[in-house]
This record gives structure tokens, sequence and C-alpha cells, in this order.
């Protein structure tokens, strides 16, 4: 009996460590699709004089996260093997980079109510 309690703190370090790590598919899908997407969209605004990778990094960072989270790790696998993506993968990869593009703050606009006060006299 003492042999099985010695064992219950290392069962739970194993555990524990287990739900907070992620499989190294997921990393590395997330780290090389970041990069290529910085790259991509630093393509994509060539012409806007000043821009950085900086100012696409947490875009990417949201998508890439958006994506891992919604792609089950048989299509990470897929796509962490082949240089060609699937034709299933543009739709998800557009939903998750609009579920990442900032909302700009909307402008509201007032009129102002110009009334013609008759004054009788």
């Amino acid at each position: 009996m003492k042999k099985f309690i010695r064992f219950i703190p290392a069962f739970f370090l194993l555990f524990s460590g287990l739900a907070f790590s992620q499989p190294t598919s997921i990393t590395s899908f997330k780290k090389n699709y970041q990069e290529s997407c910085i790259q991509e969209q630093l393509k994509r605004h060539a012409g806007v004089k000043g821009l950085t990778s900086e100012q696409f990094a947490a875009h990417c960072a949201c998508t890439s996260t958006q994506l891992s989270n919604s792609l089950n790790t048989s299509e990470i696998e897929t796509l962490n093997n082949n240089q060609t993506r699937p034709s299933w993968f543009k739709q998800k990869e557009s939903a998750a980079a609009k579920s990442c593009l900032m909302q700009e703050p909307k402008i509201q606009v007032r009129f102002l109510d110009f009334r013609l006060n008759q004054v009788q006299g």
C-alpha cells in the first residue's frame, strides 16, 4: 500500500503536465503558420510604406490560434506534412482570419435638429 501512495504524486504530476502542454504538432503548426502569415501580409501590403512584420504579428498569432482550435489532430498533421494546402483549408483559414480582425470604433454622427420657431408678434 505504501508503494502505491508514493506513486500518486508522480501520477498527478504526469497528467497535470499533459493537460497544460500542447502536442508538438500543434505548436509547430502555430509557429509555422504565424511566420508564413506575416510574410503573406507583407507581400499583400507591399505598396504601403512603413509597414513592418510587427504590425501583423498580433493578427497572425490570433489567426494561428483560432485555426489550431478549429482543426483536429489529423488535419494539423496533414498541414504539417504537405507543402500545398488542401482545398478545405481555405474556408477554415478565412473564418479564423475574420474572427481576428480588429473592429474599428464606429463613428457616430449626430444630426442637429434645426426647427424654425415661429415668433408670433
